[in-house]
């Protein structure tokens, strides 16, 4: 009993003090984990459908675009990325094609925001860094909570909300942290892991290759490709069989990208990354090796091939972004619902424990509880509303300014108002109400708009993503009548006709 009350303070303290920015990093992260669905749901319909063109007539087609198609990598279409995207060494995709047709498909840089938001907050490494600690937080936060919350195991069903906003929050609040939490303990652990052990390789670097830290990076992510010898190449292997003959040799592979190395030199060749049925590990590396000139392998690379370590610190990316094809198309699809299900639960606990926090000092606020209270409705609300508009802008605009940098510019005016507004707004201002509502609203008709051309067409898109912003919008929308009526001055006795209220 003597250590409830410090746990209570450990357990408040840090939500308060990291609540704001763990917000953002986790509904960033639920952003990040239907990035590839949400950039599919911005496709028209009649961009759908029909027979994939070979691999050497969409390279035609992207170098016909400018694109140069001889140091490139190829992401190939499948469930989640229905385009053949041309991009550089980094994965900076310069072009999108629909297989097939081989048409131009624009490119949706706002989408990107907020994936970048979660891996950095803008700020390049040091910011990476900063998203792992906040990682740490998380667990803290959960290990607190579990034990203020280890014998009250009638807690695991109960959910009172007939009793007022407050006391509904509270029991949602534990029930999210209850069944929720191995959930809540994988995105913590693999979120710290991801930016610390980057970290820690850097630092440690210099020390295990004094003469040559760079040698760290070769050991990890294997040698480069075989110099080119400034001859040309008369004739290269057809990529579409070299794939076929690659599935044929390694069976349980899934391709999912193309490295061409120098492609027009006698020493070109063509890297195959994908993933393993079975082991948990991404395209960086699952990789097989051909010579362009005539398809003789050159080399391969796993993840099964390192030591334990290293295979458990591989695993992290997959596990931490949902990238469970390792498991098969069925298991994949099912976990990846759950995860999002479940990061988008994080979101809540996260607003709810902010709200509780501030609900328990409203009566005597200092300065800092009405300056987490202000910084919390401009940049946790103001990011949802932020967001949820960002999708019903890019959903309503013409496709020539998808491409165009005024949806990413309109998404950081708003949050950035949003902030602004909440710092300068007189503090009884309803402004988390109205941006959870506007967010509300905005989630239902981004749906809406996506939904009916499909439908004058007579055709039905995978709803996945609608009906995620549809329950998200009825959501919000109820949460800000909640939220009103709570606010309300309860009603006279004379009009209720109870003497005793």
């Amino acid at each position: 009993m003597a250590a409830r009350p410090l746990l209570l303070s450990l357990h408040g303290g840090a939500g308060a003090l990291f609540g704001v920015l763990l917000f953002v990093v986790l509904f960033s992260g639920a952003w990040s984990l239907g990035h590839d669905d949400l950039r599919e749901w911005l496709r028209a319909p009649a961009q759908a459908g029909g027979e994939a063109l070979a691999l050497e007539r969409l390279l035609e087609r992207a170098g016909e675009e400018g694109v140069d198609i001889g140091d490139a990598t190829l992401l190939l279409p499948a469930p989640g990325h229905a385009a053949f995207s041309v991009c550089d060494a980094r994965l900076d995709c310069r072009l999108d094609l629909d297989p097939a047709s081989g048409r131009v498909l624009p490119p949706t840089p706002a989408l990107d925001l907020l994936l970048n938001l979660h891996k950095s907050l803008f700020v390049g490494f040091p910011g990476r860094v900063l998203v792992s600690l906040i990682g740490v937080s998380l667990l803290l936060l959960c290990l607190a909570g579990v034990l203020l919350h280890s014998r009250r195991w009638r807690d695991l069903r109960r959910w009172r909300r007939d009793r007022g906003l407050r006391l509904a929050l509270f029991d949602l609040h534990g029930l999210i942290g209850i069944w929720g939490l191995p959930w809540l303990l994988l995105f913590g652990f693999t979120g710290a892991l991801s930016g610390l052990g980057a970290l820690g390789t850097l630092l440690l670097a210099p020390v295990a290759y004094p003469q040559e830290p760079n040698r760290v990076f070769v050991e990890l992510m294997g040698p480069p490709p075989p110099a080119a010898e400034g001859r040309p190449l008369a004739s290269r292997i057809d990529l579409d069989r070299l794939l076929a003959g690659d599935a044929v040799r390694a069976p349980g592979f899934v391709a999912q990208r193309l490295s061409l190395s120098h492609a027009g030199d006698v020493a070109g060749s063509v890297e195959i990354a994908g993933i393993q049925r079975g082991l948990p590990s991404t395209a960086n590396f699952e990789r097989h090796r051909y010579r362009l000139a005539d398809g003789a392998l050159l080399g391969e690379r796993s993840s099964a091939q390192r030591g334990f370590w290293l295979r458990a610190f591989i695993a992290v990316q997959p596990l931490h972004f949902a990238q469970y094809q390792w498991l098969g198309p069925g298991w994949s699809a099912a976990l990846r619902g759950l995860h999002l299900a479940m990061g988008l639960g994080a979101c809540l606990l996260c607003a709810s424990g902010l709200y509780l926090w501030l609900q328990r000092r409203a009566s005597a606020p200092d300065a800092r509880v009405r300056l987490l209270q202000r910084l919390s409705q401009g940049f946790c609300a103001g990011l949802v509303a932020a967001a949820a508009l960002l999708l019903l802008g890019l959903q309503l605009a013409p496709s020539e300014l998808l491409a165009g940098p005024w949806p990413g510019r309109l998404f950081l005016v708003l949050w950035a108002a949003a902030g602004l507004a909440a710092l300068l707004l007189p503090g009884d201002w309803p402004l988390a109400r109205g941006l959870l509502g506007v967010a509300g609203l905005a989630c239902l008709a981004a749906a809406v708009a996506h939904l009916a051309p499909w439908l004058m067409r007579g055709r039905l898109p995978a709803l996945g993503s609608d009906l995620t912003l549809i329950l998200c919008g009825a959501l919000l929308i109820r949460h800000a009548w909640m939220q009103a009526r709570a606010a309300a001055p309860p009603a006279h006795p004379r009009v209720t006709g109870d003497h005793h209220a």
